[in-house]
């Protein structure tokens, strides 16, 4: 069983010698979820050994070309790979018109069904729900429509103690209800508390991706308490105009979301090229929020 992300992609708009544009692929218990798609993506999850056939959800923050431009050669390999399992894709619009012309125009056929789910509002909206995880978007400033994912994994159930079914002779049903956390009641009206019964499971986990993005102040309630935090940090604070001006944050603009949403962590990305190493923008992060990492390509992340 797993919760954990791995980092596929740091920089931003352009790629450079080593640096691939932004691309995140999270595991939930062995289920995948791709988040975000920049160039070269599907090389990314060969060299970092990603069964990327097990891809069955595919979340795009925003229809800028660096977010976006590993889609279509992904699509396509898909299909000569010869998957059958529809994939779905969670996009703003116009998302669905842009990859229908691609299909057309390049005459790709594909061997699967491909759901187009629109993204949109200005509010947190459920856009998924599956066994393992709830999948929540909410909107970013940026100068596109854009949108964050929060991934929070489904609370597992009650651990039933053993040797309490013998003792207080349970059937199938008590049983079912005790890990769903409700109290025992007898037909003789005694109530016997649920702790008693059942041990509290792990707690779950979450997971939050917030690029691209200007900072405003209402993003950390959109991600409050959240184990994990990926937010992007384009630029250092000398250049916070510029931030402001291109819809972009600063590394303590970042690092200012995660303390204010309470986050544990917190893992900054999508570089600008003109930074050849991370160390200045995890330094002022850090001054804010110390639990920074700054991102690096095939690190991954237990959550």
């Amino acid at each position: 069983m797993s919760f954990r992300l791995t980092i596929l992609g740091t920089s931003s708009a352009l790629p450079t010698s080593d640096r691939y544009p932004t691309a995140h692929v999270l595991n939930v218990h062995e289920r995948l979820y791709l988040i975000d798609c920049g160039e070269g993506a599907q090389m990314q999850m060969r060299r970092y050994r990603l069964r990327f056939g097990k891809i069955n959800h595919i979340f795009i923050s925003h229809l800028h070309g660096d977010h976006l431009f590993g889609l279509y050669p992904l699509l396509s390999s898909f299909s000569l790979m010869g998957r059958k399992l529809p994939l779905n894709i969670f996009a703003p619009a116009p998302f669905s018109e842009l990859v229908s012309r691609h299909l057309a125009d390049f005459d790709i056929n594909l061997s699967y069904e491909l759901k187009i789910h629109s993204v949109e509002g200005r509010s947190p909206r459920l856009i998924l729900s599956d066994k393992m995880v709830d999948v929540t978007s909410f909107p970013l400033k940026h100068r596109v429509p854009a949108f964050g994912f929060l991934f929070r994994e489904k609370e597992a159930e009650r651990k039933l103690i053993k040797e309490k079914i013998e003792e207080y002779n349970l059937s199938i049903s008590e049983i079912s209800c005790l890990k769903r956390g409700d109290d025992l009641i007898r037909g003789n009206g005694v109530v016997i508390p649920n702790n008693e019964l059942t041990i509290a499971p792990v707690p779950s986990h979450s997971y939050a991706f917030c690029s691209d993005t200007a900072y405003f102040k209402k993003l950390a309630s959109y991600v409050s308490g959240v184990d994990l935090l990926y937010h992007e940090a384009t630029f250092g604070n000398e250049l916070t105009a510029l931030a402001r001006q291109t819809g972009h944050s600063t590394a303590m603009q970042a690092a200012t979301v995660a303390r204010d949403a309470g986050a544990k962590r917190l893992i900054i990305g999508h570089f600008s090229a003109r930074y050849r190493s991370y160390d200045l923008l995890e330094a002022e992060a850090r001054e804010i929020f110390p639990a920074t990492e700054a991102a690096r390509e095939g690190n991954s992340y237990d959550i």
